[in-house]
């Protein structure tokens, strides 16, 4: 029940409103993948995509970056490795350590599906001033500070 005090409103929920838009784009890029025959999922491209800038990154390290849990990014990984898409190599410091690569073929899928994950973003972002962007941004990196820390 509601009290004349209550200000909560759905739709001024910065979580609600970032996972409303998150949900889109993931549905969205889940579609494009299987149009173009690409084998892999929003979920995994997430994983992909952090390979692709820090090639050889820990599996524990990619949990923190994709905000994973270590046994799901263990069954991400496992999948991916099997698809030929990365390897998972021994850290040289730990043998228990596992660094991943994105493969040749990870890589050719990844040009790939990066385009179009850009095009959903340029079409998510049509008509949005560059500076109120960066407001967007600056304003969830903070949010999401607030609630890591």
């Amino acid at each position: 029940m509601r009290t004349g005090n209550d200000q909560y409103r759905l739709e001024k929920s910065l979580g609600h409103l970032a996972a409303r838009l998150s949900r889109v784009v993931l549905r969205r890029l889940n579609e494009l993948l299987a149009q173009h025959q690409l084998p892999i999922s929003a979920e995994q491209y997430s994983l992909l995509v952090q390979l692709w800038d820090h090639n050889g990154l820990p599996q524990g390290a990619l949990a923190a970056k994709t905000a994973k849990d270590k046994t799901t990014m263990a069954r991400l990984a496992a999948n991916l490795e099997m698809r030929g898409l990365i390897v998972r190599l021994p850290g040289p410091g730990d043998a228990r350590e596992r660094l991943l690569y994105l493969t040749d073929m990870g890589k050719e899928l990844m040009d790939k599906a990066t385009g179009l994950a850009r095009s959903i973003l340029a079409e998510a972002q049509e008509g949005i001033s560059e500076e109120d962007l960066e407001t967007c941004r600056a304003v969830l990196r903070r949010a999401h500070a607030n609630l890591t820390r």
